[in-house]
């Protein structure tokens, strides 16, 4: 699931389809026990919350009889009840561990595929496994900031698959030249440094480091005619802005953000139901006698949720973001809490600040990369062994005590 995502795109939709079917199956068949902790229940309320939300807006909103064709899409949030007890039947694995080691060579996957696409098959624009450009762009930054995470490893061969890996997905997200992407690269860097400053201090003059700095800027500058090109194609779009002018890519977007606005504030509470999340915006097109270049999404994700449900749903979504990162934090103070409340900080981070000009959900590998990175994040916090109360009755929920002393630093 970690190596996958870029390079093998809807593969990792397909196994977490067959992670909840399995773990149905197993839960039913008693072949392993129905554990969460507390902590676990939060992260599967606010998912099933958002998923039910969308749901029933969606029945609220015209077209009604759709609702149950807009929303299979929706059932992977529920996966979290499920998957985590599955997990969590084998505590002794270390899954933050392999899934980070899993991110790193899944982005130098991820710069091979781009690699042979942009040379053999000829695309302008790489896409990975994805697809699309811009969801490879997401997921490749993601994967670069979790590799980034094990530059503090204990093994030699672990620090160096970090590094290489975080240089190989940031070069892949520039190669895909997706702007509202690339924009958020410094974000991902800075946390990486906060995350272990006196690591990226240790091997900033080191001759591999030093090596791998050289490869990056000889990569990047065999793809300079591709990057200036996109960068002077920006600047004319930017001008053409300026000037009032309307252009197809940026000018369309800042046009699908007026018009979503507007529909918003027709109904801002309950939206316009899921089904009717395009169609609702036909009527504000309409008004600026421009043709409607039929997105399937306006381009920002809190948008398409404001349009879907309205407040209702943006709330929704906005739990569903930041739970990941108050579970990591409220975590038991263990060996790996510093590195599980970055794993959270990078994930919510990048989704949140990609999902300001792409999309954030509804997309089937965007979905199942979220919900897995989650469902990691809960099976890495440990949990203490079910004790005896007064009355005699046991308590699974119970996770491992605070270490006292002071906490980790930030």
């Amino acid at each position: 699931m970690g190596a996958l995502p870029a390079a093998g795109g809807s593969t990792i939709s397909v196994m977490l389809a067959a992670f909840l079917a399995w773990g149905l199956w197993s839960l039913a068949a008693g072949r392993f026990e129905f554990r969460l902790t507390r902590s676990d229940r939060q992260l599967a309320w606010a998912f099933t919350a958002f998923a039910v939300l969308v749901f029933m807006t969606g029945l609220l909103a015209e077209n009604r009889a759709q609702v149950f064709c807009s929303t299979p899409w929706l059932l992977p949030f529920l996966s979290l009840w499920v998957v985590i007890p599955r997990l969590r039947a084998s505590p002794d694995v270390d899954y933050l561990r392999l899934y980070i080691l899993g991110a790193a060579t899944g982005c130098i996957g991820a710069l091979a595929f781009a690699g042979i696409q942009i040379s053999w098959v000829g695309l302008e624009r790489p896409e990975g496994g994805a697809g699309n450009p811009a969801i490879f762009a997401i997921i490749a930054l993601c994967l670069a900031g979790f590799a980034g995470l094990a530059v503090n490893a204990h093994r030699r061969s672990h620090r160096l698959l970090s590094i290489i890996g975080l240089a190989a997905g940031l070069i892949a997200v520039v190669l895909s030249l997706t702007r509202g992407v690339i924009l958020v690269i410094p974000l991902t860097l800075i946390l990486l440094l906060v995350y272990s400053p006196r690591s990226w201090r240790m091997i900033a003059l080191r001759p591999a480091t030093l090596a791998l700095l050289v490869g990056t800027s000889l990569l990047l500058y065999s793809a300079s005619g591709m990057l200036e090109n996109r960068l002077n194609f920006t600047m004319t779009e930017v001008e053409l802005l300026l000037s009032g002018a309307h252009s197809d890519s940026m000018g369309e977007r800042v046009r699908l953000w007026n018009v979503a606005w507007a529909a918003f504030k027709d109904s801002p509470i309950w939206g316009y139901g899921v089904q009717n999340r395009m169609d609702a915006l036909v009527p504000y097109f309409m008004r600026d006698n421009l043709p409607n270049l039929g997105f399937t999404h306006p381009h920002n994700g809190y948008l398409a949720a404001a349009l879907d449900g309205g407040l209702v749903v943006v709330l929704a979504l906005l739990a569903l973001l930041v739970t990941p990162i108050l579970v990591a934090w409220r975590a038991p103070r263990d060996s790996a809490w510093r590195q599980r409340l970055f794993f959270a900080l990078l994930l919510t981070s990048t989704y949140a600040a990609t999902g300001m000009t792409q999309i954030l959900f509804k997309h089937d590998i965007m979905d199942a990369f979220f919900i897995f990175s989650t469902i990691v994040i809960a099976a890495s916090i440990p949990q203490k062994p079910a004790k005896t109360n007064a009355e005699g009755s046991t308590d699974p929920d119970q996770e491992l005590p605070i270490k006292t002393g002071s906490p980790p630093p930030l």
